[in-house]
C-alpha cells in the first residue's frame, strides 16, 4: 500500500499534489505548512515548499521557495519521509514531525499522531467522467502538536497547541473545479469547531465539505451549502470583515481583524501574473482572526478563518 507521504507522480501538465499542515497554538500564534508537487511550470515533476507564520496583533511573515525534480524524494526507511530540499514530513512510528527550514525562518512541528486518512474526500471532477479531479483527504485529524519556532530576526519560541495534516491532488487548474472555499480553525480548552468548504465552479453549486465541533467524534461531511457573507453570496473585498452564515448549518463565523492577504499576482509580478492568469486565475486567500458562535448557550469559540477565492 502507498504510503501517505508518498506522492503519485501523474504525467499531466497540470496535475498538482499539495500536503497542507495548519495548525493554532495556545498564544494565538498560526502556523500554515503547504509542500507542494507539481508538474505546473517550467519542467514536470517541481516542488515547493511555503510557510505562513500569523500574529494576532504583530507582524505576519510568509516565506516560500521552489526546487527542482532532483532536490525532492520520497525514502520509506528508516522512517517514511517525504523531503523537499530542506524540508521534511516524517511519519516517526505514532507520531509525526515536519521540519521546515527556509533561509532564517525555521520550525518543528511535532504531532501526537501518525497519518491516516479520514475518508473526506472531495472529489468536484471524478476520473470517470473527466480528466480533471480534486480530492482531499485529512490524514491527520485535529490533535494536539508541539512546535519550535524561530523566524528571521526574532528569537525562538516554544509553542504547544493543535492542528491537522491535509492532503490533496489534483488534475486541472484551480478555476476548473472551484469558485473560492472557506476553513476555519477554532480551539479554546477542550472545545473545538472546524469548518472546511470548496464551492465548485458555477453559481448554483453549493458547498461541498464538512463541520467538526466537540460534540462529535469524527467530522460531518455536508453538501450543497449555500452560504451568505455579508448578507449577499459574495466573497468579501479588502478592509470588510466577514460574516458567515448557512441556512442549513448551525454555525456562525464572524471576522474580527485582517491578518494576512495571498495573492499569486502580487507575488510574481504583472507580467508573469497576466500569464499565469490565463491559466490558472487569481487565486486570493484572505486571513483572519475569527469568532464561531456554534451553539447559543455557549460562548463563541475564536480561531482564524481563511477565505479564498478568484479576484
Amino acid at each position: 500500500m502507498r504510503h501517505p507521504f508518498n506522492p503519485e507522480l501523474l504525467s499531466s501538465k497540470s496535475y498538482r499534489e499539495i500536503y497542507t499542515l495548519t495548525t493554532l497554538y495556545n498564544d494565538r500564534t498560526f502556523i500554515q505548512v503547504q509542500m507542494v508537487v507539481s508538474n505546473i511550470g517550467l519542467c514536470d515533476g517541481n516542488a515547493a515548499c511555503e510557510m505562513l507564520v500569523l500574529h494576532s496583533g504583530e507582524k505576519s511573515k510568509k516565506t516560500f521557495k521552489r526546487f527542482k525534480k532532483s532536490c525532492w524524494k520520497f525514502s520509506d526507511r528508516p522512517n517514511p519521509t517525504l523531503s523537499i530540499g530542506p524540508c521534511c514530513l516524517i511519519q516517526e512510528g505514532e507520531s509525526t514531525k515536519c521540519v521546515i527550514m527556509l533561509d532564517d525562518n525555521n520550525a518543528e512541528i511535532s504531532l501526537d499522531r501518525p497519518p491516516k486518512s479520514e475518508k473526506l474526500s472531495d472529489t468536484i471532477f471524478p476520473r470517470e467522467t473527466s480528466n480533471k479531479f480534486y480530492t482531499n483527504e485529512v490524514i491527520i485529524p485535529w490533535t494536539r502538536l508541539r512546535a519550535t519556532l524561530k523566524m528571521s530576526g526574532s528569537y525562538e519560541k516554544h509553542l504547544k497547541g493543535f492542528g491537522m495534516l491535509e492532503h490533496s491532488r489534483s488534475v486541472g487548474y484551480p478555476k476548473d473545479f472551484s469558485r473560492g472555499g472557506i476553513a476555519f480553525y477554532g480551539c479554546q480548552g477542550t472545545r473545538l469547531f472546524l469548518a472546511n468548504f470548496n464551492f465548485p465552479a458555477g453559481p448554483k453549486r453549493g458547498g461541498v465539505g464538512w463541520v467538526w465541533d466537540n460534540r462529535d467524534q469524527a467530522p460531518k461531511p455536508m453538501t450543497d451549502l449555500q452560504m451568505v457573507m455579508n448578507g449577499t453570496n459574495r466573497f468579501p473585498k479588502e478592509g470588510i470583515l466577514p460574516i458567515i452564515t448557512a441556512p442549513l448549518a448551525p454555525f456562525i463565523i464572524a471576522g474580527q481583524q485582517g491578518l494576512f492577504k495571498l495573492s499569486l499576482i502580487d507575488d510574481i509580478g504583472p507580467f508573469l501574473g497576466f500569464i499565469a492568469k490565463i491559466f490558472i486565475g487569481n487565486p486570493v486567500t484572505r486571513f483572519y482572526w475569527a469568532q464561531a458562535r456554534v451553539s447559543p448557550d455557549q460562548p463563541p469559540i475564536e480561531g482564524v478563518l481563511e477565505i479564498m477565492n478568484y479576484e
